[in-house]
């Protein structure tokens, strides 16, 4: 498997509900283990998705964010294919 991962300062986001819902939206993967409810006491949060690329390569996304005055997010992106999970990063980016 090719991961590729990154870090990503979400500063017009104003909580981790808003990025969760807005990474989920964007990036069009299912969230895992219910990955998507984010404990409103929390000021840190890890989102799983999962969804399929073109060409019918499995895609793999671990997002960590955290919230302080603005969401900070660190972006794992896990496929097996190097350039799929380097486009996948690339959009969030």
């Amino acid at each position: 498997d090719d991961e590729m991962q990154d870090t990503y300062a979400l500063t017009q986001m104003n909580s981790l509900e808003e990025a969760v819902k807005q990474i989920i939206e964007y990036l069009g993967m299912q969230p895992c283990e219910r990955s998507d409810k984010v404990n409103p006491d929390k000021n840190s949060h890890a989102l799983l998705l999962a969804g399929v690329f073109r060409g019918g390569h499995d895609v793999l996304v671990r997002a960590r964010l955290a919230f302080d005055q603005g969401v900070t997010m660190n972006i794992t992106v896990r496929s097996d294919d190097a350039v799929v999970s380097e486009v996948v990063l690339s959009a969030v980016g």
